[in-house]
């Protein structure tokens, strides 16, 4: 039933980008790096994928999915999505900063909302591939202040 919501906003996003002459980006992510609060600390990492809609040249706005696992303590596990907003300047430099909400997949009821921001270089191929490679950084705002700090990588797909 997931696979196939999944298609169907893919989908959606498709036509919308036909109708209206958008280019959808979809990002494909992974990190890995360090997570602290005072109930736990240790290496983190994430996979996840961004959906991108272009509003100029420079600026966009979308969709983060992402699972976010602690490896420190097996009783942290969050997936998260949110709206975010990003830009490019002069072309190759990345910054980008959202709103997040988590939801707790190991423990029912504790399921905060958080910031989420990465800078970094971005590359274009050609027109329709390339990467981004950013320092990421999300605060949860738990009921105690959790912060993750992360090397990301981003494969871009421009449909």
């Amino acid at each position: 039933m997931k696979n196939l919501s999944i298609i169907l906003i893919l989908f959606a996003l498709l036509l919308a980008s036909n109708i209206y002459g958008q280019t959808v980006t979809i990002r494909p992510s992974s990190s890995i790096g360090y997570c602290s609060a005072d109930d736990m600390n240790g290496l983190s990492y994430t996979y996840g994928l961004k959906i991108l809609l272009m509003a100029n040249k420079f600026q966009r706005y979308g969709v983060k999915i992402d699972h976010l696992n602690v490896s420190a303590d097996d009783k942290y596990s969050y997936l998260s999505t949110g709206l975010f907003v990003e830009q490019v300047v002069f072309n190759y430099f990345n910054m980008g900063i959202g709103t997040v909400g988590y939801i707790n997949t190991r423990q029912w009821g504790e399921n905060p909302f958080g910031l989420y921001s990465h800078l970094g270089f971005e590359y274009s191929f050609n027109e329709l591939l390339g990467f981004v490679a950013a320092y990421q950084s999300e605060f949860i705002f738990r009921k105690t202040f959790t912060s993750n700090n992360a090397f990301l990588l981003e494969i871009a797909f421009k449909l």
